[in-house]
This record gives structure tokens, sequence and C-alpha cells, in this order.
């Protein structure tokens, strides 16, 4: 009985047992496309089908993650692809991320836009505890570590990034580091004001003397 008294509570015990649960918090990401439609006046981009293109784009999000599918039906749709693709190239969508193809379907449309994104999806944390359990069972509940996979999720700046990893750009590696140069190393001109006031300084010293 008594041995059965202390397996109990050395169970108790473990139940209680102050380590932390490891477990690696999961961001969900969806694809989401996007469509935009031209009917051309003429073989070329109206300044309103340019603006329209550009406003299209621009709530997209991250124009370096985005996938452009460019689809002509017409002869005019594909005439207008190449100023299309230059007009992306402006936005920020370069043309490794543009794929362009005619279609043989017949529609009363010339061109169409189809634009591929990412979103991370922010989980819905249940409020509140969980009733008690025994012997350490809170461990599979589903709401344990969903604060920290709600902050993760909505801080993802490119969620395309935790499905297809990509090396970094050289434009964004010195983004990156130009803010900490410019706090370490003073500017130009704080420089060359600090020199004049050191000669100043000295020059009334030696006036003074």
């Amino acid at each position: 009985m008594r041995i059965f008294s202390i397996l109990i509570m050395c169970g108790l015990l473990n139940a209680c047992a102050i380590d932390s649960v490891q477990r690696q918090p999961q961001v969900q990401v969806e694809a989401v496309t996007h469509k935009i439609a031209l009917k051309l006046d003429s073989t070329r981009l109206t300044k309103s089908d340019k603006a329209a293109i550009n406003t299209f784009i621009y709530q997209r999000g991250e124009q370096s993650a985005l996938r452009v599918k460019i689809d002509s039906y017409s002869d005019k749709g594909t005439n207008v692809v190449p100023a299309l693709i230059t007009l992306l190239k402006e936005a920020g969508v370069y043309p490794s991320q543009v794929a362009s193809q005619v279609k043989e379907a017949s529609s009363t449309l010339d061109v169409v836009l189809i634009v591929e994104s990412y979103r991370s999806l922010v989980p819905h944390c249940q409020a509140g505890k969980e009733g008690h359990m025994v012997l350490n069972e809170f461990n599979s509940s589903p709401n344990f570590g969903c604060a920290n996979a709600s902050a993760l999720a909505q801080m993802v700046a490119t969620p395309r990034d935790l499905i297809v990893g990509r090396t970094l750009d050289a434009t964004e590696g010195r983004k990156a580091v130009s803010r900490v140069d410019a706090y370490y190393q003073p500017s130009a001109n704080s420089n060359t004001q600090t020199d004049s006031n050191a000669d100043k300084t000295i020059a009334a010293s030696l006036g003074g003397q």
C-alpha cells in the first residue's frame, strides 16, 4: 500500500513539472488569386488602363512576391503584352515573375491579368482557460501556443517565403545594412561641421594667448 501511494505521488509530481512544453508555432499560408480584365479601345494602353493596373498591383501587397500571368484573347491584347510587362516592371514586378500566353477561347475581353499572392492565416485563439485535466493533459490543448502563432502570422512580411525560400537580393541587403552604417558612421556634413568648430576653438585659444 505504501509503494502504491508513493507511485501515485510521483505521478502527480510529474504532472506538475515546471519544464516548459516545447511546441514550435506553425503559420498556415494560403494562395490567393485576383484577376483584372481589360477591354481595349485601341492597340495601346490608355492612361486609365495604366492607372487601373497600377492600383490593382499596388493593392496586392509586396510586388517582389507576386506571380503574374497575362492571358490575351485578341490581337489587340497580344500587341499590348510588351507594354504590360514594362508597366509591371516599373511597378516593381520583374519580367521573371510574369508569364504570358495566347488563349484560343473566344471572349469579349482582350487581355486578362491573373495575379497570385499569398497571405498568412491568423488562427482564432480561444479566450479563457480550459477545464482542469489530470496528469498534464493540457499538452494536447489546441489553444496552447495559439497566441504566439497568431502574433507571428500577423508579423510575416512576405508569406510566400514560408513556402518557397528565395535568395536575398543585393538591393535588399544594402537596404538592411544602410541604417546600421548610418548610425555608426556620421555623415560628411556632421564631420565637416565638427572639424570647423574644432578649428574655431583652436584659433580662439591661440588668439587668447
